[in-house]
């Protein structure tokens, strides 16, 4: 595998604001479009069918890349694990299905598994990008800045100075170093001249979250405008729609992201949330009829505390935080999500938990 022609994979970072990539190559598209029925009254359901290629490594890859589209991640990657496990036993020293693994375990929070993959690939080929650049995310998602920066140097000793200088800035940035990373990574951006369609995509996706925490909303929009959102990934959705509610804009929320949760093959938790935030500031609480984002979501929200599912602990948080306030259990489902990331929205939630749990015991003993 050529591991320096990217082929960009965005990889929920838990908190779903912020952006998690690795690179890999894969050799062609091999999807093809969803069998469309004559007559909407033979339509029970709908999805994405994507094609298997004659090459099983190229089918996990595409797999892989695709689910970072909207609905697509759990059936995408349930499908990619299933497909590797008898590849790896009968290859198991192949490091590319061994870099696939990797990226699933990583989306399914195994972190340590994840890591001891990656690292047993880089003691046989130190110049594999994406190996470096996965490590270097799962550092920075667990609070361990320098390991992470270190990884990202990494990246530069093998010739990707572009990838090595994002990866160092949002590091960076974690540390506090917001504004300079930001106006650094656009100079960078405005030097290299002609970008591949997937790095700059994951490029201005960091640039509209440096400028979101800098609360500058209109630059934040402008670098997230390049790009159709309908051919997004949940992250850049999710950023997107989270610049817009801050600024009071949930009907531009309902109106542009709704009909593409609604034409994607399942509701992925981090959108459902972001649209029943927009319907709820649209003070729309009276009518039942006018709930059924937060409707959706508190089904979903069901499912997940039925399966104790941690993997989607932040969403869980903010739903008792914003949508059905529940202090105990906001708290208690921010400290489950801090075990696992440790960013800057995951220090947010936690903090707002503390403070709804703090108000909570005041009242009761006034």
């Amino acid at each position: 595998m050529d591991n320096n022609m990217p082929i960009l994979i965005y990889l929920r970072r838990y908190t779903s604001y912020f952006l998690v990539l690795v690179f890999m190559t894969t050799a062609h598209p091999v999807y093809s479009a969803s069998y469309v029925p004559q007559s909407d009254q033979s339509i029970v359901a709908s999805w994405t069918v994507p094609e298997p290629a004659e090459q099983p490594k190229v089918f996990i890859a595409q797999l892989i890349s695709d689910a970072s589209k909207p609905g697509l991640a759990s059936r995408y990657y349930g499908r990619a694990s299933a497909l590797l496990k008898p590849l790896l036993l009968a290859a198991p020293n192949d490091l590319e299905l061994q870099f696939y693994s990797a990226t699933v375990l990583q989306h399914y929070h195994e972190f340590d598994q994840a890591q001891q993959l990656l690292s047993e690939i880089l003691q046989l080929q130190p110049d594999h990008v994406a190996a470096w650049l996965m490590k270097a995310n799962i550092h920075m998602v667990q609070g361990d800045l320098v390991a992470a920066k270190r990884a990202c140097l990494q990246v530069l000793g093998q010739g990707s100075l572009l990838l090595s200088t994002a990866c160092v800035l949002e590091v960076n940035a974690e540390q506090g170093q917001v504004a300079h990373s930001y106006q650094q990574l656009q100079r960078v951006v405005n030097m290299a001249g002609n970008i591949p369609r997937e790095q700059h995509v994951w490029l201005k996706q960091i640039l509209a979250d440096l400028a979101h925490r800098q609360q500058l909303p209109e630059q934040a929009i402008q670098h997230l405008s390049d790009f159709p959102l309908a051919q997004a990934p949940v992250s850049y959705l999710a950023l997107w729609a989270d610049i817009h509610l801050e600024q009071q804009q949930g009907n531009i929320v309902l109106d542009k992201l709704g009909p593409i949760v609604l034409g994607s093959d399942s509701f992925d938790d981090a959108l459902l949330l972001r649209l029943a935030l927009a319907e709820q500031a649209g003070n729309l609480a009276s009518n039942l009829d006018k709930k059924v984002w937060q409707q959706r979501l508190s089904q979903r929200i069901k499912i997940r505390l039925q399966r104790n599912d941690t993997a989607h602990a932040a969403d869980i948080a903010r739903y008792y935080l914003d949508i059905a306030p529940d202090a105990i259990k906001a708290l208690h489902w921010a400290k489950i999500n801090w075990q696992q990331a440790k960013l800057g929205p995951d220090k947010r939630i936690l903090k707002r938990a503390m403070a709804a749990q703090a108000t909570l015991k005041i009242s009761t003993q006034a």
